[in-house]
Formats: structure tokens, C-alpha cells, sequence
């Protein structure tokens, strides 16, 4: 992933803060910049910046155990982690032209806002059910084009129906984060039926794996 906030120049508070809210879900989450540049980190531009980007990481370790799975299905399949939407339906001429909406591996779709002062975003809602991660609440659009709100605070994510996501309550450190219970998202398609898998070693030592699908 890019640097968080960017390099070189100087950003804004708010694009910051909408750039963590993108970069959250980077394959690498780093927010980073040059020397002898103006500080960009959470904190330099007040609690109220600070805690909508914690909350946004906070999200990012919940889904830890999924984004670890995805690296390990890269690692033995070559599947990519992150999918532009044409990747996933490849069927759908439409999404060959989509650049600013991603996914992680086959079942969550990540909607940034890339615009400054901007609380909307138009989006495309591939043909499948669609949940949203916040709430569960069914998407009612297909295959077309939706409007979603997007406040400052808020990042639209949809989780796709036929799939289990393993999570894992998040702590200040990936360190901690792994001693917390985990859990698991799970969103059934049209015939009510839904699937997902888990890797899961130590995080220190060779052969320490074990895998399991539900």
C-alpha cells in the first residue's frame, strides 16, 4: 500500500483522515511521510480525527484472521489478497472500468471516499447479496449503481452473502489482538448456505499450523 497521508506535500486533516480510512485496508498499513515535512500521524490533528482512524484500525484487527487467511491462500495458490471487482466477476463487463472500489479476497467490498468534503459516494453492488458489515443489513440493489451515505466517520463496507469471514476481537497490538476470542461473520447467499475457511499458526515457529472450513 501506498504511504498513509502520502510522502511528499502536505495534506489535510480531513484526507488524512479519509486516506487511513482507505489505508486500513492496504495489504501493508503504513502511514509515513519525508523529513522536514508537517506531522501527519492521528494525533497531530486532534482527538476527533484521532479516534474515527482508531476506529477504522480497530476494524482492520477484528479482521485480522481473514486478512491472514487471504495471505496464506497467496502464498500457496497465488490468489490475489486484494481484488479490483473484475476479478471476482469477470462476467460483469461493467466492473472492468471500476478503479475506486476494491476487495478483500472474494467476500468483503471496500467503498472509499477519494474525494475531500464529500459524504456520498456512488457504487457498484456486484450481482450477489450484500450485507452491510456494520449492521447486516441487506443491500437492495443488484448489478447496478448505488448511491451510500458516508459520513466523515464512516468507510461503506459490504460483506458478501455465501461466505464466512473469521474474526477476532481487536487490542492495541496484532501481539494482544491474537490472545482475544475470535469469531466468525457469516452471510448466507440466495440458497441460505455460506462458507469460509481459517488460517491460524503461532506467529513465531515453522510447522506451527493448523487450518480449518466451515
Amino acid at each position: 500500500g501506498a504511504d498513509i497521508c502520502g510522502l511528499y506535500e502536505e495534506t489535510s486533516a480531513q484526507l488524512c483522515q479519509r486516506w487511513h480510512q482507505l489505508g486500513a485496508f492496504y495489504s501493508l498499513a503504513r502511514n509515513h511521510n519525508g523529513g522536514n515535512l508537517p506531522p501527519q500521524d492521528p494525533g497531530y490533528f486532534g482527538e476527533e480525527v484521532a479516534e474515527v482512524i482508531r476506529d477504522v484500525l480497530h476494524i482492520r484487527y477484528t479482521l485480522l484472521p481473514y486478512l491472514y487467511t487471504l495471505m496464506y491462500n497467496a502464498h500457496i495458490t497465488g490468489a490475489p489478497v486484494i481484488k479490483p471487482l473484475m476479478f471476482e466477476f469477470d462476467d460483469d463487463a461493467v466492473t472492468l472500468d471500476i478503479d475506486d472500489q476494491f476487495m478483500w479476497g472474494p467476500a468483503l467490498l471496500i467503498s472509499p471516499v477519494l474525494e475531500e468534503n464529500t459524504t456520498s459516494i456512488r457504487a457498484y453492488i456486484p450481482d450477489s447479496r450484500w450485507f452491510s458489515y456494520y449492521d447486516g443489513k441487506e443491500v437492495d440493489v443488484r448489478a447496478n449503481f448505488t448511491q451510500l451515505e458516508a459520513p466523515l466517520d464512516f468507510i461503506p463496507l459490504h460483506v458478501r452473502g455465501g461466505h464466512v469471514l473469521p474474526t477476532q476481537r481487536p487490542a492495541n497490538t496484532t501481539v494482544t489482538s491474537r490472545n482475544n476470542p475470535l469469531g466468525l461473520i457469516a452471510a448466507l447467499d440466495d440458497a441460505g448456505e455460506a462458507r469460509g475457511s481459517l488460517f491460524w499458526d503461532d506467529g513465531e515457529e515453522l510447522g506451527s499450523q493448523c487450518c480449518l472450513t466451515v
